[in-house]
């Protein structure tokens, strides 16, 4: 399960059920459907175990759809105008920068606008994972991790989330690309709302949370709005990303 030892800062985008979990939270209102077509992947990885092991996991689930598979990032490009790839999973043999730099490129390409990247390398610090985000991507996994996160990640990304597993080494706010917002204690957040902050910087949504602190999804979905004002972050991305810089944990 992903409660421990992960990253997770979901939306939605026209999709609301992970596979094994339930809902993911995102802007609709509570109850609202986000049912559509199954996401169209694209696997870009060196390896071909990795490539072979993704493929058979991802299409184990009826959500998603692997439409291609590539060794290398130049015939990815090539082939992503009859790809339209929804979200690209990127590995290379050296590591994040270079799985970054790619995913850049990948991402670029005017048949893949609007496509989401999640690179095949975890993020190891909190700094890695400011840096990818500012870059573009959506998340960075170990391809060698459970099958159902792995499968809950990509659905998570191709709701406009973003996902880091095993979560990455936190580090001090000061370190990292900042996201500007009052402190904690200058915000004079409730109790409640600190709480509901700790859930979505441990990736969960707002029904999990509800289900935590005894609370409604529709009173989990008032103290957030109520603490993203207060913080003065626009979406819950960048309310996940100040809670996990200020280490707002419950």
């Amino acid at each position: 399960m992903l409660r421990q030892g992960a990253l997770e800062l979901a939306g939605c985008a026209g999709r609301g059920h992970v596979p094994g979990r339930g809902s993911v939270a995102g802007p609709r209102a509570p109850g609202e459907g986000c049912e559509r077509d199954p996401v169209r992947v694209v696997l870009v990885a060196e390896q071909s175990v990795i490539r072979a092991g993704l493929r058979s996991i991802l299409t184990s689930t009826p959500e998603l759809r692997v439409v291609s598979s590539y060794g290398d990032t130049k015939r990815a490009k090539e082939g992503s105008r009859h790809d339209r790839p929804e979200v690209i999973l990127v590995g290379t043999r050296e590591g994040l920068a270079a799985d970054a730099a790619a995913a850049r490129q990948l991402v670029s390409a005017d048949a893949a606008s609007g496509a989401k990247a999640i690179l095949l390398h975890p993020a190891e610090t909190s700094v890695e994972v400011s840096q990818v985000l500012t870059g573009g991507v959506h998340g960075c996994i170990d391809p060698a991790m459970d099958e159902e996160q792995i499968i809950r990640a990509v659905t998570a990304v191709a709701m406009g989330g973003a996902v880091f597993l095993p979560a990455p080494k936190v580090q001090q706010a000061e370190q990292m690309l900042a996201i500007e917002g009052p402190s904690p204690a200058e915000a004079r957040l409730t109790e409640r709302e600190h709480a509901v902050l700790g859930g979505l910087a441990r990736g969960l949504s707002n029904s999990e949370i509800g289900t935590e602190l005894f609370l409604a999804e529709a009173t989990v979905k008032k103290h957030l709005t109520q603490a993203m004002r207060k913080i003065g972050q626009p979406d819950r991305l960048r309310a996940g990303l100040y809670a996990y810089q200020h280490g707002i944990f419950r």
